[in-house]
């Protein structure tokens, strides 16, 4: 009898092992990822995270949430503000959440994955900066359609507490980017911030153009492989190639910030003008890329329609800016026209590839 009881124990320790193993170790980000708002608190000193918004110094803050379980999360974190346009102009500036590595682990999360980027809702005003944030989150959620090397982002409702007492709560909405190590760790790679100036040899074709098509679909010029403006840089695992990963969308026509300029290098006028940033390619792989936007249209249009947190103006606003971009691009997919639109023109034949724009500055 003693012994079956041994043995019984001993399998069942087995299986516990087995099941104990399979399982994935995942990020604080995973835990708050979800297809609904995120309710989220933080709480720090808000008067001097807004008054010393220049300053590079972290503060303490308490940052909690509501898990999958639904259980609470209490977690000391430090804060700072971030960014460079937006940390000068909005009325509430950008967060980076730093997370205790040691904490991130008593809860059983990967600890290496321990900085988030918070977007917050930058202008007081609760509607605008609700919209604004809502149409730059689409974007991301948009990218995220059309290849998986992308950023992925949480919607959430956020209370700001002042801990002084000082301050009354602020309600808003913003967003939550992922770590950007575990965004390159997806990708099969690492970042690489000293990829600087690659060619176009150095980088992953498919990819760059689909990045590329999907700016100049949204009317943003606001970024740079080159200078790794608004862009990360994935050194794949065991080669030479690197990815472009996006970010920052505020300055697009599809988002229409108030604050937004356009880009003056480019002889811009309005933030609604488009002009493509991109590589040149081969038809081959431009025919490519713009089946994928077109496969993936009433999608995208999806993703807005049933954003509700977008009014209605505003959704059907975003989706007529679209349109002018497939205006251009269906008809040449589809071999209705015989020669290529502006947009394939400057991919395929005249476009003016950075690197000749950079060297005509100077």
């Amino acid at each position: 009898m003693l012994i079956q009881r041994f043995f019984l124990l001993s399998l069942l320790s087995i299986c516990w092992f087995n099941i104990a193993s399979t399982q994935t170790v995942s990020s604080i980000f995973d835990e708050m990822y979800r297809d609904k708002v995120l309710q989220v608190t933080l709480e720090t000193k808000l008067t001097q995270l807004i008054e010393d918004r220049t300053s590079d110094e972290y503060q303490p803050a308490v940052f909690t949430f509501t898990n999958a379980s639904g259980e609470e999360e209490i977690h000391e974190i430090k804060i700072k503000s971030r960014g460079k346009f937006r940390r000068k102009v909005c009325q509430f500036p950008p967060v980076k959440l730093n997370f205790s590595k040691k904490k991130l682990a008593t809860y059983g999360y990967l600890k290496d994955y321990d900085k988030l980027k918070l977007v917050t809702h930058c202008l007081n005003a609760d509607n605008v900066s609700k919209q604004l944030v809502s149409k730059e989150y689409l974007a991301y959620k948009m990218y995220n359609q059309l290849t998986e090397h992308s950023y992925r982002t949480q919607i959430i409702a956020i209370t700001y507490k002042d801990s002084e007492g000082l301050v009354r709560d602020i309600k808003r909405y913003g967003f939550i980017l992922e770590d950007t190590d575990e965004m390159a760790q997806r990708a099969g790679g690492q970042e690489c911030e000293e990829c600087l100036n690659l060619s176009a040899a150095n980088i992953d074709t498919p990819t760059e153009n689909i990045m590329s098509v999907f700016q100049y679909m949204i009317g943003n010029e606001d970024w740079n492989t080159m200078m790794t403006r608004n862009i990360k840089m994935v050194k794949l695992e065991g080669q030479d190639i690197s990815i472009p990963v996006p970010y920052d969308f505020d300055f697009s026509g599809m988002v229409d910030a108030p604050y937004a300029i356009p880009n003056t290098d480019y002889n811009l006028l309005d933030i609604k003008q488009r002009i493509f940033l991109g590589n040149k390619v081969s038809e081959d792989t431009l025919v490519n890329t713009l089946r994928l936007f077109v496969d993936k249209k009433e999608e995208l249009y999806s993703l807005i329609k049933e954003f509700k947190l977008l009014n209605k103006i505003e959704r059907k606003k975003a989706i007529n800016y679209l349109e002018t971009f497939y205006w251009e691009v269906e008809p040449y997919v589809n071999r209705e026209e015989l020669l290529p639109m502006s947009l394939v023109e400057s991919m395929l034949i005249n476009g003016t590839s950075q690197l000749e724009i950079e060297t005509a500055k100077k």
